[in-house]
């Protein structure tokens, strides 16, 4: 699981499985969820992700294997 944010879109993307994504459905304006070609979610992509979100901090747990936390930089002005 890969957990992506691209600051340049304002686009949160979690990857869930590791492949491609053939087909994607709009659930609401700005959310997509992605499909492999078995019909298997891949991924959630997140539009204007900064408005919709926290993202000064990105707490997970209860996890199998070691957890890095990421601290988002303070912006420049």
């Amino acid at each position: 699981m890969n957990i992506v944010y691209l600051r340049e879109s304002d686009t949160l993307y979690v990857e869930l499985q590791p492949r491609e994504a053939v087909t994607a459905w709009e659930v609401t304006p700005g959310v997509t969820i992605n499909y492999d070609a078995a019909g298997e979610v891949v991924g959630v992509e997140i539009d204007d992700a900064s408005r919709r979100a926290n993202l000064d901090a990105l707490k997970v747990g209860n996890f199998p294997g070691p957890v890095e936390s990421l601290d988002r930089p303070a912006p420049i002005h």
